[in-house]
């Protein structure tokens, strides 16, 4: 029997990871490239190869892209300290280790703080698919909660089809509903639930395309809206003045290259694949320190790097300096 992620790629739907599933594929993949690393010269093809995958890929993760700097900034000082290969790879596999151990665990310590927002008898709406989201439903039925759900089918991808699966199978009653039907069913809703991309430093959530529309129309009807992100999720480029980059798609979000045959010549699909959902419209972001009201996240910011406003530089910066270190080795 298909599973009903092999169902929707069959009919041409291509299901995206979380943000958090995607930035531990990236560091799986950072760790298995160590091995080809025999020069300083490589630590630059290899740290620029996924750099580039992730800004192809996923531009909007924030998760992704800090590790990805911190990561960085360990082999530069390797490369600049001029440590033997052995003790610079040595150092960063250790670190992805780590990143690895704290994303789990940070996103499990964010789902639980998240969870205690969930009351018995809440009917509970969610969008896409978190990781996060889904550990704050499961602590709260392990917490002996009685809940109902709404998720919304996701388009594109559909991973809203999956999400549902997932919360059905942890014994809750679920209801799929069609992403534009969302202000018909927000009058039972008690609360929204969803997970992010990113988060800027204003309060500003990045998550899959429909959050902001489900986040205004939660507003209008006063319903809470609770989102659920690591700080390492956090956006620090956005606090001078960069935008965070909205990725779009095309057919192949929507369809099978078979169905696709059958439209006319001159067809254009747009599919975006996030938006941004303003902090006016969001009543708390659960992080592994606590509930925050999205304004609260320049004090979180400071508080986690010691100084206000916290150093950061950029991953093309980094990519560049290390290509300056290694181009004369």
């Amino acid at each position: 029997m298909l599973s009903i992620e092999e169902l929707l790629k069959r009919h041409g739907y291509s299901i995206m990871s979380s943000g958090t599933e995607y930035t531990i594929n990236v560091l799986d993949s950072m760790r298995d490239s160590l091995t080809s690393i025999e020069s300083y010269k490589d630590f630059y093809r290899v740290y620029r190869s996924i750099v580039d995958r992730v800004s192809r890929e996923r531009p909007a993760c924030a998760q992704a892209t800090n590790v990805l700097r911190d990561i960085g900034l360990l082999i530069v000082d390797g490369v600049e300290n001029k440590l033997s290969i052995r003790d610079i790879c040595s150092s960063v596999s250790e670190r992805i280790g780590y990143w690895k151990d704290r994303i789990v665990r940070d996103c499990e310590e964010a789902a639980h703080i998240a969870s205690h927002r969930l009351v018995d008898g809440d009917v509970v709406l969610t969008h896409s698919r978190s990781l996060c989201v889904l550990k704050a439903i499961k602590k709260a039925r392990d917490d002996g909660k009685k809940l109902e759900f709404y998720v919304t089918e996701s388009r594109p991808g559909m991973e809203g089809l999956v999400t549902a699966s997932e919360i059905s199978k942890l014994g809750y009653p679920v209801k799929l509903v069609i992403d534009s039907a969302v202000r018909f069913f927000m009058k039972d809703v008690d609360k929204v639930l969803v997970g992010a991309e990113a988060v800027a430093v204003n309060g500003a959530v990045v998550s899959k395309v429909g959050t902001s529309l489900i986040s205004l129309i939660a507003h209008e009807a006063r319903v809470r809206v609770f989102v659920i992100a690591p700080i390492s999720k956090f956006n620090l480029e956005t606090l001078f003045g960069e935008l965070v980059e909205l990725p779009e798609s095309d057919w192949r979000k929507l369809m099978s290259p078979d169905i696709l045959a059958k439209l006319p010549e001159n067809y254009l699909a747009r599919v975006p694949l996030y938006d941004v959902t303003p902090p006016s419209y969001i009543d708390g972001i659960a992080t592994e320190k606590g509930l925050f009201a999205p304004q609260a996240i320049p004090v979180i910011l400071k508080d986690v790097y010691g100084s206000w406003p916290p150093a950061v530089i950029d991953l093309d910066e980094l990519v560049y300096k290390l290509y300056e270190l290694t181009k004369g080795v």
